[in-house]
């Protein structure tokens, strides 16, 4: 069966000039928190899925445990090379991925250096300079670019923003879908803290756009994380509004196909961060072996809205 990962990272997406540990090569693909805590076996028993799910009440997960999977994260994300990425599509037995860029750290060019027919590019915007955002478009759909990324949090550009908006717009003429970061979350430390904004990743903003662009099929990233009872209790009314299952359990999984429908739910690891083979094994849970929705969810729900077939 093919599979498409809808939500996944190259490159160093944190931190400036990250796209140059694309081409990098003998990198580790295992940290100190995945080798020496075994956290790659306690995913696979469904524990980061569990804990993702701490907060469906509202709460976070406890301070100590945030930072602690921040720092693991982090550490994954310093060593996202083409060479790992493929390492993790041949052991999962994922076909093809799309490739996330967060501008400037890690951009469209970079993505498409990368080198394998897998690898489904996306574009992204710069709003830290003034340059000519059309014509950039423009040339990365040229180039093969299948859809657009925005990072709320760490591009720090609120779905409401005047910029972000123009964006949308620019790229709406194309036909091709819109994945943002959903869910309030961390990815910094200390004094870079300040780096972020946590806020900009609330649902309610999310709502906001899928609703003033409706002509925009937007892919709502992480199904909004933690907030997913938010996201299911209030996006589902929008045709346009897709979720991707990054990060999600089963229980929750099943309960994203019966609030959007079996053709509106993608399959997605948001590697580095998550972990392909749990991933699936997340999804293949929630079907409960009716491989019709197994297709759909791992590849043609995803294959028509990038315009594959």
């Amino acid at each position: 069966m093919e599979i498409i990962d809808v939500h996944s990272h190259l490159g160093d997406i944190l931190n400036p000039n990250g796209g140059r540990i694309i081409t990098q090569k003998g990198l580790p693909d295992r940290n100190l928190f995945d080798t020496g805590f075994k956290i790659r076996n306690l995913w696979d028993a469904g524990f980061y899925a569990a804990l993702i799910h701490y907060g469906h009440s509202g709460k976070q997960p406890p301070y100590l445990v945030r930072e602690w999977g921040t720092y693991s994260n982090r550490q994954r994300n310093a060593v996202a090379t083409v060479e790992n990425l493929q390492r993790s599509l041949d052991a999962s037995g994922v076909t093809h991925t799309c490739c996330l860029p967060i501008p400037p750290h890690v951009t469209c060019e970079d993505i498409l250096c990368a080198g394998d027919k897998r690898i489904i590019p996306f574009t992204g915007v710069d709003f830290t300079t003034h340059y000519d955002i059309e014509s950039t478009l423009a040339g990365h759909v040229k180039d093969g670019a299948k859809g657009m990324k925005l990072h709320p949090i760490v591009q720090k550009v609120a779905l409401s923003d005047r910029r972000l908006r123009e964006a949308v717009e620019l790229f709406s003429r194309y036909g091709l879908p819109i994945l943002f970061h959903s869910g309030v979350t961390s990815y910094y430390h200390g004094e870079e803290k300040r780096r972020q904004e946590p806020r900009y990743g609330n649902i309610t903003d999310a709502e906001q756009l899928v609703a003033d662009f409706p002509a925009v099929n937007f892919i709502i990233g992480h199904a909004g994380g933690i907030e997913v009872h938010q996201v299911i209790a209030t996006l589902p009314q929008y045709e346009n509004a897709y979720v991707d299952t990054s990060f999600q359990s089963p229980e929750k999984i099943r309960e994203l196909v019966n609030a959007f429908g079996s053709e509106r739910v993608l399959f997605a690891s948001d590697w580095p961060y998550g972990d392909r083979k749990a991933s699936i094994k997340m999804v293949k849970l929630a079907c409960k072996s009716d491989e019709g929705l197994e297709q759909k969810l791992f590849y043609w729900n995803a294959a028509h809205l990038l315009g594959l077939r």
